[in-house]
């Protein structure tokens, strides 16, 4: 009868090996569990980070498309009172980083502030970063703090469409008022390359 009772006892119970082996798999499918985890987390932080890169690169686009279809042949006075070609583009021994410079128009003046609906508009990239400053007046004024656009941008290159149609690598103007018909923007920006062409001024097509 004891020995029956030990038999059905050992039937029912787990040996020290099954009891290991049973831990083995738990603690594979915790780690796997935990590897599927930390892998979702992963995709979703880079599929953000994405989204986030392409949010801004639309507000860039468009918000430098607005500027450049709304600029107007006008110069305007430097510090030095010195008149200044209407549309400065990117130069090479230029300090302060501006690539681009002009005159727009269709600035709002929501508070009836002592001014015109004109604006002096400056692009500059420093530190791979791409801002947007302009002037309180277009002659002389009070420059605004950078508005930081881009990060993470290399490269840049921009050519200018001139009135006849040629594209150039340098933009050198006959008159202070020329303007030009259109211009290519590349860089690269966090290893992927970027290409733009935005129409400047009105009536262009």
């Amino acid at each position: 009868m004891n020995d029956m009772a030990t038999t059905s006892s050992e039937k029912n119970g787990f040996t020290l090996i099954e009891m290991m082996v049973a831990l083995l798999i738990f603690s594979m499918l915790s780690v796997a569990g935990v590897i599927l985890l930390r892998g979702a987390v992963n995709n979703s932080e880079v599929t953000a980070e994405s989204l986030n890169e392409m949010a801004a690169m639309q507000r860039f686009v468009s918000l430098m498309e607005a500027d450049l279809n709304q600029v107007i042949a006008r110069t305007y006075r430097d510090q030095n009172g010195d008149r200044t070609v209407a549309f400065a583009g990117q130069e090479d021994d230029d300090q302060s980083n501006v690539f681009l410079a002009f005159t727009s128009g269709g600035q709002s003046n929501v508070n009836d502030a002592p001014r015109s609906n004109l604006q002096r508009i400056e692009y500059r990239l420093r530190d791979q970063k791409i801002a947007r400053l302009h002037y309180e007046m277009i002659d002389g004024g009070v420059i605004s703090e950078p508005a930081d656009l881009l990060s993470g941008v290399s490269g840049l290159e921009i050519r200018y469409r001139d009135k006849g149609g040629l594209w150039l690598n340098d933009w050198r103007t006959e008159r202070l008022t020329d303007l030009p018909r259109a211009l290519e923007l590349q860089f690269m920006q966090n290893g992927r390359a970027y290409r733009h062409v935005f129409l400047v001024g009105t009536g262009y097509l």
